[in-house]
């Protein structure tokens, strides 16, 4: 369960995404600029943008919890009101051979570090303009195909872990101290 800090933040980052899209943006390409804005994040700062699990499905690394929210929003589920808030100012729109995202509400930039947004403009300058299943191929590193693998034998072991998205980074070792150390004690706090 997200609290609502967390999810405010992970609302805040998905808005900056897509207010550098004003047309809008596919689950593939905004997925990917997210998850190599996180990865560079956990490299140079031992530190995810946001608390949202990546899992490795058929397209890259998918975050957990903002897909199922988009997924809401697509008419998939029942909206409850705390999901409901966070879709506000987020449009999912279905054609027959797309889905697009779009914001009509600009990010909360209180919520984003300068860090945050250091790394989140790398990746959409970076991004932008790479067509969306070639983002989904550059996605399929080390973490990816480890997790994707674990998930053939047990679909509820496609997680990806911070380690390994920071390792598949190229994280030295001090930052994965850093990062390790971080999970240790979250892990005893939530214990």
């Amino acid at each position: 369960m997200k609290t609502s800090d967390q999810i405010s933040k992970i609302k805040a980052t998905l808005l900056y995404i897509l207010n550098h899209f004003p047309q809008g943006v596919d689950y593939i390409k905004l997925f990917k600029i997210l998850y190599f804005a996180q990865q560079d994040h956990l490299v140079k700062y031992a530190r995810p943008i946001v608390e949202d699990s990546f899992c490795a499905l058929k397209h890259g690394p998918v975050p957990s919890f903002t897909y199922k929210a988009l997924q809401y929003a697509e008419g998939k589920f029942s909206i409850t009101e705390d999901i409901n808030n966070f879709l506000m100012g987020i449009e999912v729109t279905r054609t027959s051979d797309k889905i697009n995202v779009k914001a009509s509400i600009t990010s909360d930039l209180d919520e984003l570090s300068i860090s945050n947004r250091k790394c989140l403009d790398t990746s959409i300058a970076k991004n932008k303009d790479i067509n969306s299943y070639d983002l989904s191929d550059l996605s399929h590193n080390d973490a990816w195909e480890e997790a994707y693998s674990r998930a053939q034998d047990d679909p509820e072991k496609n997680k990806m872990t911070l380690l390994d998205i920071a390792k598949s980074g190229h994280a030295n070792k001090e930052m994965l101290d850093i990062i390790r150390e971080h999970q240790l004690i979250k892990r005893s706090y939530l214990a």
